[in-house]
């Protein structure tokens, strides 16, 4: 009998031998944790052993990932792959095969809560071996970043206080910068600092600067355009506009330093008298007009060690160049084609015999160079779908197919979204990337320092607006 227990007990123990084996064998490292804030957990595959997790913690093949309220963690696969995992979520990579070949696969899956995500180099060799599932919608991701999200009654509670927060900012944005290269800073009236990307809102008030070898494309709510070269400071003093009431609004702005290119809006056009462009030297009237400007030197009022002195005929000053239309430069009638320089604000203005070779191969393009719809860049928030349960996707960057159960499919590229109902039964591709995507206080996974990152502030106007681009 004793010998029998024995035998017993022995296969007992070689089939949990045997199966512990097989876990550890299957345990397969796919990605490390590199960041974390609040109650985030890891799960093994059988369910077992829930544990918090911290920064540099690895991630397997197969454990369930969790997050609590008001809780994420950004990851990185071993392909490269980019995820913020949102509060509430739970999340698992149930394949993972990151060869630099055709042959590269992953099988990705959200059980519940929302992920924001950058591909690595699997999508981009195999097209078709990148997927993330639902339990309505199965995503062919192709070289891309998108963000899903498994709604229940929380994403429209989101889209209506982003609606009002976003309608109520919009009728203190005066302009939009629509093009940033190499970084453009904004600091407002009180002091406050600001980094600026495509698609964010400007205030009266607002002090604007680049750097070197940045410049910044900006388009005002009356059609004005402003072009900032590198190394310059301009700012945005005053800009009353009313549509309705054209003749009485008003622009003005103050190039503290550095060079601009500007195109005159409606403000300009129709009362000519309310617009003017000061610097320490002279003030610019116009007739209608696009114009460039360079303030060095005596000119300039703002001193930054950090950027280099630019370069002038004759010294030292403020010079122009009328590329359309004409301009009152202190008191001279510059036309069209025309260039001229102050040296200081005691100097009469001097006509140049030629325009200035920084005016002619200027490689900052012209503010009216880039295409824009102003109406759209000040309208109302216009979110009116409504956010109903069930599961939604945008895309930022290219292509992701999303297929539902039903087995309808839906091709979406960068700037569009779409939405499948809790089933997989019926979806369609909306309008516009919902409010609670497009204004989303958790980061995308490529952000600098997450550490930082105030989910309470109030980042409204402040995301890319889908139009424009930005170049870091």
């Amino acid at each position: 009998m004793d010998m029998m227990n024995n035998k017993q007990t022995s296969k007992y123990l070689l089939l949990l031998v045997t199966l512990v084996w097989s876990q550890l064998l299957c345990a397969e490292d796919v990605g490390l944790v590199q960041y974390t804030r609040g109650a985030v957990t890891m799960q093994n595959m059988d369910g077992s052993s829930a544990r918090l997790i911290a920064k540099n913690e690895k991630v397997q093949r197969g454990e369930v990932l969790k997050t609590g309220p008001r809780s994420f963690t950004i990851i990185k696969l071993n392909d490269g792959t980019r995820m913020t995992i949102r509060p509430n979520s739970s999340f698992s990579v149930e394949q993972f095969n990151p060869k630099k070949d055709s042959t590269a696969t992953a099988l990705l899956r959200l059980f519940r809560g929302g992920m924001r995500a950058i591909t690595g180099y699997i999508s981009k060799n195999n097209r078709d071996g990148y997927k993330v599932k639902t339990g309505a919608v199965t995503l062919g991701i192709r070289g891309t970043e998108f963000d899903v999200r498994l709604c229940k009654e929380d994403c429209e509670q989101e889209n209506q206080k982003y609606k009002e927060s976003y309608d109520k900012l919009i009728d203190r944005t005066v302009a939009r910068s629509v093009f940033v290269r190499k970084g453009l800073i904004a600091k407002s009236i009180d002091g406050a600092s600001r980094t600026l990307k495509a698609g964010s809102a400007i205030f009266e008030g607002d002090t604007l600067i680049t750097k070197a070898n940045a410049y910044a494309i900006l388009v005002f709510r009356d059609k004005s355009r402003v072009s900032l070269q590198a190394n310059t400071v301009f700012r945005v003093d005053e800009m009353k506009f009313d549509k309705n009431k054209a003749k009485e609004s008003t622009a003005l702005f103050s190039l503290l330093r550095g060079g601009l290119r500007t195109i005159t809006g409606l403000i300009g056009k129709l009362n000519p008298r309310k617009y003017s462009m000061r610097t320490s030297v002279a003030t610019i009237g116009i007739r209608g007009t696009g114009y460039d400007l360079m303030c060095a030197g005596s000119c300039a009022v703002v001193a930054d060690n950090t950027i280099p002195p630019v370069n002038l005929p004759g010294g030292d000053g403020l010079s122009a160049y009328v590329w359309d239309g004409a301009i009152d430069f202190g008191g001279l009638e510059l036309r069209k084609g025309s260039a001229a320089f102050i040296a200081d604000k005691s100097t009469a203005p001097v006509v140049l015999p030629t325009v200035p070779d920084f005016f002619k191969e200027n490689s900052v393009p012209k503010p009216d160079s880039f295409d824009v719809d102003e109406t759209e860049l000040f309208s109302k928030a216009g979110f009116d779908e409504k956010a109903d349960p069930g599961v939604y996707i945008s895309v930022t960057e290219g292509n992701v197919v999303a297929e539902l159960r039903s087995g309808l499919k839906i091709d979406l590229h960068a700037g569009e979204s779409a939405f499948a109902d809790v089933l997989g039964r019926q979806g369609k591709q909306l309008t516009k990337i919902p409010a609670f995507q497009k204004f989303d206080v958790y980061p995308t996974p490529d952000v600098p320092n997450p550490a930082v990152i105030d989910l309470n502030a109030n980042n409204i106007g402040d995301e890319d607006s889908g139009m424009t681009c930005e170049i870091k």
